[in-house]
């Protein structure tokens, strides 16, 4: 594999940190609208954001519907929000199965230790599958990072 540049590595490990994140689904109610929620967040061994939701929640319901999404990530920061670093992964949302759901299970249990309550009330793991992420690194600093850059070991 080649060298990624230093904003996918930025991106990535922003992924890594982050322990929840804005997850933005196509809504279908009010029909095509942006619909934002909070969620806990882990990763796959690839890179890919993963989160845990209920097939009750409006943003499953709007991902069934139409699985393009984005999840915004952000370092943490005591100070201006603006100043920190962060990064909104766009891409396409699909629901883990077999092995995969079984290993991501495992890292989102190592990430959150207390969610084991929520797969046993049928909860599900979802992955996004990065095609494009916008870095912001600060005030002045923003960058478009392909997709197929933030993927793999």
């Amino acid at each position: 594999m080649t060298a990624r540049s230093d904003r996918a590595e930025a991106v990535r490990k922003l992924l890594r940190e982050a322990r929840h994140g804005l997850l933005s689904t196509s809504g279908l109610e009010p029909a095509g609208y942006p619909y934002g929620s909070l969620v806990q967040l882990a990763s796959t061994s690839e890179g890919e954001p993963v989160f845990l939701i209920s097939h009750l929640a409006q943003h499953t319901k709007n991902l069934v519907a139409d699985p393009r999404g984005s999840v915004l990530v952000q370092a943490a920061t005591e100070g201006d929000p603006q100043q920190a670093a962060r990064a909104t992964l766009i891409g396409d949302a699909r629901s883990l199965e077999g092995e995969e759901e079984v290993v991501a299970s495992a890292r989102f249990l190592e990430r959150h230790p207390d969610a084991g309550s929520y797969f046993e009330l049928g909860f599900q793991l979802w992955a996004l599958r990065p095609i494009e992420a916008r870095f912001i690194g600060g005030f002045g600093a923003a960058a478009w990072v392909g997709g197929a850059e933030l993927l793999g070991g």
